[in-house]
Parts: C-alpha cells; structure tokens; sequence
C-alpha cells in the first residue's frame, strides 16, 4: 500500500508521485496554483534586487530612439487592443475588490444595528433621530434665549 502525505494548503491525504522526491501539494490546480505562488513569492525574498537598475536603461534607449513606441502601437493594432483589454481587466478587477471593502463595511454597520436587543432597524433609526434632535434642542435653546 503506498504511502500518503496531507497536502500544505488543502489538508486532504494524497499518495505522492515517486518521481517527485518532496512533493508537498496534491495534484489539485488550486493546491499547485498556491504551491506555484509560494514558491515564486520566495525565490522574490531571496532575490529581491533582480530587477533592479533595468528601467534606466530601457529609458536610456527609448530617449535614442524617440516616437518608437508611438510608431510600434501603430503598426501593431492587435498589441494595443491586447494591451487596452488587459487594462480594463486589471482596473475592474481594482473595481471589485473595492466593492467589497464597502460591502464589507455595510455588513458591518447592519450586523451592529442587529446586535442591538429588542428593537428592529427603523426603531433604532428613530431612537438615533430623536437623539440628534435633542442634542440640537438642547445646543439651540441658549441661542433662541439669548437672541
């Protein structure tokens, strides 16, 4: 009977492919995904100036050869329509994840106004409404006095 190992990421037992002397993920695409990016994100750490001093250069060039890039976009159509679409992924990707930092704060506001015990939301509203009048009676009132 072969021998099994627990996966790092999601726990389940698989048997373990003997070519593969310290296989630590299942087979699964989302356990090699994040065995992937584990990896990738340590080699960075160990690694981290391998990009460093690339841009100036790149720089350095397009400042010889002005109007390439503006050339290139136009001859190469299927690049920019690439490029454009990629953008717009990446900004509503950007889109979403704010969407769910504010939905995150809603659920928040609303699981707080149902902790509160014996009163629904349109109660508790109103409590809140009467308060902030109140407090504006009783900061108005000297100034109708005086006045």
């Amino acid at each position: 009977m072969p021998s099994t190992q627990r996966c790092l990421f999601c726990c389940r037992e698989f048997v373990p492919n003997p070519r593969i002397s310290e296989q630590k993920a299942c087979s699964r695409k989302v356990c090699q995904k994040a065995r992937h990016n584990q990896a990738q994100e340590r080699w960075r750490r160990a690694n981290p100036d391998v990009n460093r001093g690339l841009y100036p250069n790149t720089r350095r060039w397009l400042e010889k050869h002005p109007g390439y890039l503006r050339c290139y976009r136009a001859t190469h159509p299927e690049y920019v329509a690439a490029d454009n679409a990629a953008r717009r992924r990446r900004h509503a990707r950007r889109r979403r994840l704010r969407a769910d930092i504010r939905d995150a704060f809603r659920r928040r506001k609303i699981e707080a106004i149902r902790v509160l015990r014996g009163a629904d939301i349109q109660d508790t509203f109103r409590r809140q409404i009467e308060g902030v009048l109140t407090y504006l009676d009783a900061v108005a009132a000297p100034i109708y006095e005086t006045g």
